[in-house]
């Protein structure tokens, strides 16, 4: 069976869809495509990098997954996590998830300050916007570095994003909160991440013995 370890937020367990996060949906798409797969969602509401270091790696490198998603980051961002503790969370995840042998495929962070709350974000949390884009781009940075690792592809959907949430469409990637995907938009996010969840997928069965 192909084991199936998500970690991360609220992303990951579809906070704003009625709890179908994009970790669901490639579950689906998995097994739909005919593979014996079995997931374990460990993603928390709410979890920062912290959240993940403390309990959530240890227990995905206890199953001996053969796939991981890690989408996190966002908390980080908005609880203003020191960016060298950022990156050093990152570094004890990714040291833990490099010794279980899994594929492993990062979401980087999309353009917040095109999401709908961002308006909120100078008035009430008292981040200044210019403050908020360094931080962004400077947390994507270290996120970015993980692709040097082997077995480790990091999607861009910052990237991606920055080019659809500026249409006056992207506003219905958003649920009614302004911050978490909506059921479109996880779809989105499940379909950005595919490409490499498929191609992770088929060297998978291709190491399988033969019956």
């Amino acid at each position: 069976m192909l084991r199936y370890v998500a970690l991360g937020d609220s992303s990951g367990t579809g906070v704003g869809a009625a709890g179908e996060g994009y970790p669901e949906l490639l579950f689906r798409r998995l097994k739909a495509e005919g593979y014996p797969v079995g997931i374990l969602n460990l993603a928390q509401s709410g979890a920062t990098t912290r959240e993940v270091v403390g309990g959530q790696v240890q227990q995905a490198g206890s199953k001996s997954p053969h796939l991981v998603t890690l989408g996190v980051g966002s908390n980080d961002l908005w609880k203003l996590v020191p960016v060298d503790t950022f990156r050093m969370n990152l570094k004890l995840i990714a040291n833990h998830l490099e010794r279980s042998g899994a594929e492993v495929i990062v979401s980087n962070i999309i353009d917040l300050s095109l999401a709908p709350v961002a308006a909120a974000v100078e008035a009430f949390i008292r981040i200044p916007a210019a403050m908020f884009q360094t931080r962004l781009l400077q947390l994507n940075e270290a996120l970015g570095e993980l692709a040097r690792r082997p077995r480790f592809t990091v999607m861009d959907l910052f990237g991606q994003s920055r080019a659809e949430l500026a249409t006056p469409a992207g506003k219905e990637l958003f649920c009614p909160d302004g911050f978490h995907p909506s059921a479109k938009g996880y779809q989105r996010w499940a379909g950005l991440l595919w490409p490499a969840v498929e191609a992770a997928a088929k060297r998978w069965r291709a190491a399988q013995p033969p019956e």
